[in-house]
């Protein structure tokens, strides 16, 4: 137990010298986790009661906004909850291509421990095999109802492996399928079955006036999925949200035609069942307010639905270094009292030469610290 705890602290300080918080120990080097576990929770009571939420993490530039979206997946994966996540870039990935979005977000399922070739079939099944509270509730969408009637069909006749590529790829809305050839191919599949008039259809639809609808559909469709499969809700997390206003001003009026119909389902304004859906923007704070106009506008309305990622003080700067030392002591078994002065002339100097970046400061305040530590008591490969 000794040797794989040191293994894994090991593993911790190899991927701090790269700058990188590895997911597993990201409790214990985030300050201030407390306040954000406190507000996630209340996310996730919420989303648990099939109530959707919508929420907002702001702050200026450069101040840990990505790391608190993280945070905050890895606290709602311990409460039970699923998480996918994605990162717009304001041109191939934007709110304005829901079908490419709900791609790249499907992309991020293994983050989720899912050792599967074709997750989401396997979650139908997980559904087919429970059949717990919420497996009735599928009913009430008709396009995943749709894909639970192929994938119950296809596991009757044992043609399930054979065709679960072509039922994933149409889930994800790949570009490598279309439905009308997984129609053809089911058809000549399931012909003498008694499914031969089993019918799917993609997530999204091409016509430009259904697919903002569409999307939150799928994604309340799929939350509910993961519901009846046996988690507590989904998370969902789309970072970088104010690159939409700057790389493709073209665009943004589409960007707001989504926002407007995520926020009228957050509010009950659709015909779109509850889920246990919670949907997490990140934007930089604009003209001088918390957070972007738009997205508390349409998604986060309320003050309770909004967390600023403030600018680090020097004494979280110091406890983040404490922390650290700590850390590199364990792991290499040394005896060693931190220095509050190196801690504060280190940081100092940081600051100094990045004075615009917080998140790059805070990963250049980490590396250098680990090699100053390195420079002070060896190479780590000789210590004894």
């Amino acid at each position: 137990m000794r040797e794989d705890t040191t293994f894994k602290k090991l593993r911790v300080i190899e991927s701090l010298r790269f700058g990188l918080v590895p997911e597993y120990y990201i409790d214990q080097l985030t300050i201030g986790f407390d306040q954000i576990k406190d507000v996630t929770e209340k996310i996730l009571r919420k989303c648990e009661s099939f109530l959707p939420v919508g929420f907002q993490v702001c702050g200026e530039y450069g101040c840990g906004k990505s790391h608190t979206l993280s945070v905050m997946r890895y606290i709602a994966r311990k409460e039970g909850f699923f998480t996918l996540k994605v990162e717009v870039d304001g041109e191939g990935i934007s709110l304005s291509n829901p079908s490419k979005l709900l791609n790249i977000l499907f992309l991020s399922i293994q983050d989720n421990d899912i050792y599967s070739d074709y997750p989401l079939v396997s979650l139908f099944l997980k559904a087919l095999l429970l059949k717990n509270g919420s497996f009735e509730k599928l009913k009430r969408f008709e396009t995943i109802q749709k894909y639970l009637n192929v994938i119950t069909a296809l596991a009757e006749v044992g043609l399930l492996d054979e065709y679960s590529y072509f039922i994933e790829s149409l889930l994800t809305c790949s570009d490598e399928v279309s439905a009308t050839d997984v129609n053809e191919m089911l058809s000549s599949a399931l012909r003498y079955s008694g499914y031969s008039n089993l019918k799917l259809k993609t997530l999204i639809s091409r016509k430009v006036d259904e697919r903002y609808f569409n999307f939150i559909e799928a994604l309340a469709g799929i939350a509910t999925l993961l519901a009846a499969a046996g988690y507590k809700g989904l998370m969902v997390t789309i970072d970088e949200y104010e690159v939409e206003r700057i790389k493709n001003p073209s665009n943004y009026k589409m960007v707001q035609d989504m926002l407007y119909v995520i926020g009228r389902y957050l509010s009950g304004g659709l015909n779109v069942p509850r889920a246990p859906l919670c949907i997490i923007f990140s934007a930089i704070n604009q003209g001088g307010e918390k957070g972007d106009p738009d997205i508390t506008r349409y998604i986060s309305k309320t003050p309770e639905n909004m967390f600023e990622v403030t600018k680090w003080s020097e004494s979280q700067k110091i406890e983040l270094l404490k922390k650290l030392h700590v850390l590199y002591c364990e792991t290499y078994q040394l005896w060693s009292e931190f220095s509050l002065s190196t801690g504060e002339n280190l940081t100092k100097l940081i600051e100094s030469k990045l004075p615009n970046s917080e998140s790059r400061q805070i990963r250049s305040i980490i590396k250098w610290y680990l090699t100053l530590l390195d420079l002070q008591y060896g190479p780590p490969g000789i210590r004894r």
